[in-house]
């Protein structure tokens, strides 16, 4: 079994990051003029002139607290600046997050520490409020009258998940350019080598974005709550999948990234936006609908996830909601027999599978056991069909939203459909049956 430790818990420690030990509220500064000094005042002065460039324009300005001795990083840094130029960006700013290291030395050596940043960024008409990238920057000041320099810079080290970082690198901070093209409420960011591509993607990834939009508006979820659209980046392969907006081993298709509210929100948003990433290398970009329906796929997850509550948990929502929503969406109005998982779901119930049909939703510890994470998707989808067929559409979008504003599912299921966990299990086990036998 494969134990996958949920975004949700990334996620609730991203919104406790405000609440972190500021690490200069005990400093004690040295009287001796011969000290070398680092004080907060310095380094929010760094970030702020920082800042002040990059909306300025002026690039000079931006690269010059970096190292020019440091091989690489001026140019790496020109390219950033270059590319986050280019973005539809409502708002950007660089705000500190955690220094580790000695920021003061009496003997009037030089000091070197880490400091974590936040990228503070919103997409213009598609975030619903600011979000954040968090970069780890190495810092020097090697004498009392010297100027602080960056020398490195990285993301900083994710606290724990699958991801090694924090929502670092944004393309930005790995293409040599950065391919725009905006749709009414999809952004598609594209390596240039694939802009043709990311042209003839966009409409399509409009027109999904559009479906799903006005399911979930039609079924009740609306307002300050529901995006107005999606980011979306294009990779080529797994590889270049798990290295956008995150640092992991990637095997699936496509990716929503849910990024929390920035310090905060005061209408209780606590996802700020997310970040979709395409591997456009996948079976599912062969032909237009199947690009349309992973598109579908991942903006209902992105649609959805506003409404996520941010709690704490080391396994995250349920994958049989959370998964088989989204599958629902993208496969609404076809029959089962179509679903590319059909086959396998006989094969499941037939015993054919490295697990039995046992007659229960899968949870998420054993979602993603071998051989059975495909028939997984499959079997949350029925999930749904069921809500939707005995239910509505309303009350299944009800259900779904209520697990997210933090409900468990059995109590979500008692509360909008009227029904126990253990009588919805059989409900599931025969509409599974009967759909699949």
């Amino acid at each position: 079994m494969v134990l996958t430790v949920g975004a949700g818990a990334v996620v609730g420690l991203v919104l406790n990051s405000d609440k972190r030990r500021d690490p200069f509220e005990e400093e004690a500064v040295a009287a001796d003029p011969n000290s070398v000094v680092v004080t907060k005042k310095d380094l929010q002065a760094l970030l702020r002139g920082h800042t002040e460039a990059l909306n300025a324009g002026d690039l000079k300005a931006y690269t010059a607290i970096f190292e020019s001795k440091t091989a690489g990083l001026i140019q790496q840094q020109t390219r950033v600046f270059n590319n986050l130029r280019k973005l539809p960006l409502t708002q950007m700013s660089y705000q500190t997050l955690q220094q580790q290291g000695r920021t003061q030395d009496s003997f009037g050596r030089g000091v070197t520490f880490t400091l974590d940043v936040a990228f503070v960024h919103q997409f213009e008409g598609v975030d619903l409020r600011p979000v954040s990238e968090w970069y780890r920057w190495t810092i020097t000041k090697s004498g009392v009258d010297a100027p602080l320099r960056v020398t490195k810079v990285g993301g900083a080290p994710a606290p724990l998940g699958e991801s090694k970082t924090v929502y670092y690198p944004g393309p930005w901070d790995i293409w040599p350019s950065v391919a725009v093209v905006k749709t009414e409420r999809a952004i598609v960011l594209a390596h240039p080598s694939m802009a043709a591509q990311a042209e003839r993607i966009a409409p399509i990834a409009e027109r999904a974005a559009v479906n799903d939009l006005n399911f979930v508006a039609e079924n009740g979820q609306r307002g300050e709550a529901v995006p107005k659209g999606f980011v979306v980046a294009l990779a080529k392969g797994k590889g270049q999948l798990g290295n956008l907006f995150r640092q992991t081993k990637a095997t699936e298709a496509g990716v929503s990234i849910p990024m929390p509210t920035w310090s905060g929100s005061p209408t209780g948003v606590k996802i700020g936006a997310s970040r979709v990433v395409m591997d456009v290398t996948s079976p599912f970009f062969d032909t237009s609908e199947g690009i349309a329906e992973i598109f579908r796929h991942e903006f209902a997850h992105s649609a959805m996830a506003s409404l996520d509550s941010g709690k704490f948990d080391l396994l995250g929502l349920d994958n049989w909601v959370v998964e088989g929503f989204a599958e629902y969406v993208a496969n609404r109005g076809s029959a089962i027999s179509a679903n590319i998982r059909y086959d396998e779901g006989r094969a499941y119930l037939a015993g054919q599978l490295p697990e039995p049909f046992r007659g229960r939703i899968p949870d998420n510890i054993s979602w993603d056991v071998q051989g059975m994470t495909g028939v997984n998707y499959l079997m949350g989808h029925l999930a749904m069909r069921l809500i939707e067929e005995r239910y509505g559409e309303r009350k299944l979008v009800d259900f779904v939203a209520a697990h997210y504003r933090g409900d468990e599912s059995a109590a979500a299921l008692q509360k909008v459909l009227g029904v126990g966990e253990a009588q919805f299990q059989r409900q599931w086990a025969g509409y599974v049956r009967a759909q699949l036998g």
